[in-house]
């Protein structure tokens, strides 16, 4: 069995920057990594998602009525029998239950998956010809919104962690799930030559409508792409039943010695998911069955990064906690005023969820071992 302990600092006031030491244990395997913390990141949610709740209820119940087909009577079902990151066969059922649907623990490492899952081919039928799976991506009226509060944070977290070890900035990069093509955008904003894959067909043509880019179509799997600096995967892992694999093929594009990888995946143990545990009917986002086959923990992310070939030195935690909490109350209470009656307590209280670390985000950079 596998195991990871962390060494930091017990006392003293929360800082937004520290650096850990992280041990491995696998059998006669023993890996330590130092590894550099970030909490929080400045979000202004309600200038993307906005006030009004008529979105949050339509799309939960878009999410609610492609789960009863994904796993409705006669639908075709595959079984995860053992944990897609670590092997282990001795699980937990019902970690969280959304939707009907439950997402199984992992005794070994802690990692959330949905133990009876819909086939792979029927999953990517539903994902890549869904229009409102990938809405949120395609919003041509949050472009640069989304470019200033999302995509810059992350491009400029990454490149500080990989001038610090390459002295340069990446000259190439690979986007995997590349969504609308943001993150392709925004590197190339920065003089980076990055490309990306996408196999949703309605982000395929935002990214080609808004940014003039052409994302790839084709397997990242199957694929031979050219070697690179750099490869992310901004929430992809989630929606794959095989994640190790994603990063094996990534391990194998990369620079051996220029190379750095980020990952962004959902976690499994934090605030939002504790409110979701208690709302499973009203989820329109994080623990989400219709797409996301995954749910992680810190150790099991860092797991899955050891095993493929990777060194973790960096990793990330913020979220939306607070703004799923007050979504869910506005829900419940039939009240929509909620959410913008008290958003001015959306940052201090976010703040607080992540310096706790109950956050439901987490970004991780790893090294090629």
């Amino acid at each position: 069995m596998s195991r990871w302990t962390r060494t930091s600092d017990l006392g003293g006031a929360p800082t937004e920057r520290a650096t850990e030491r992280w041990d491995y244990r696998h059998g006669e395997r023993a890996l330590s990594c130092d590894v550099e913390v970030t909490i929080g990141k400045p979000f202004d949610v309600l200038s993307l998602k906005g006030a009004s709740l008529d979105s949050v209820r339509d799309y939960a119940a878009f999410l609610r009525a492609t789960a009863a087909r994904l796993y409705g009577a006669g639908a075709p079902m595959r079984e995860q029998k053992t944990c897609p990151i670590c092997g282990d066969a001795a699980t937990a059922e019902d970690a969280v239950r959304i939707f009907g649907q439950s997402y199984a623990r992992c005794a070994a490492c802690g990692h959330g998956f949905v133990r009876h899952q819909p086939t792979p081919e029927a999953l990517d039928a539903v994902f890549s010809d869904s229009e409102a799976h990938s809405a949120v991506y395609v919003d041509h009226k949050s472009i640069e919104a989304r470019l200033a509060q999302i995509i810059a944070p992350k491009a400029e977290w990454l490149l500080g962690h990989y001038r610090r070890r390459h002295d340069r900035d990446p000259a190439s990069a690979l986007d995997v799930g590349a969504g609308g093509g943001h993150f392709v955008a925004g590197l190339r904003r920065r003089g980076i030559a990055a490309a990306g894959y996408e196999r949703s067909r309605s982000s395929r043509g935002f990214a080609a409508e808004a940014f003039g880019i052409d994302l790839r179509q084709s397997s990242f799997l199957d694929d031979a792409p050219e070697p690179t600096d750099l490869v992310t995967m901004w929430g992809l892992l989630e929606y794959v039943p095989e994640p190790r694999r994603f990063l094996e093929k990534a391990r194998r594009c990369l620079m051996p010695e220029s190379g750095l990888l980020v990952v962004e995946v959902p976690r499994l143990d934090c605030f939002g998911t504790a409110i979701q545990r208690e709302t499973p009917e009203t989820v329109a986002r994080h623990m989400d069955p219709t797409s996301h086959m995954n749910a992680f923990t810190d150790a099991s992310l860092a797991t899955a990064l050891v095993e493929t070939g990777f060194r973790p030195i960096a990793v990330w935690y913020f979220g939306m906690d607070f703004y799923e909490f007050l979504v869910q109350a506005a829900l419940r209470l039939g009240n929509d005023g909620v959410l913008s009656q008290l958003a001015d307590l959306i940052p201090p209280m976010q703040a607080s969820v992540d310096h706790g670390r109950q956050c439901d985000d987490l970004v991780m950079a790893a090294l090629p071992a």
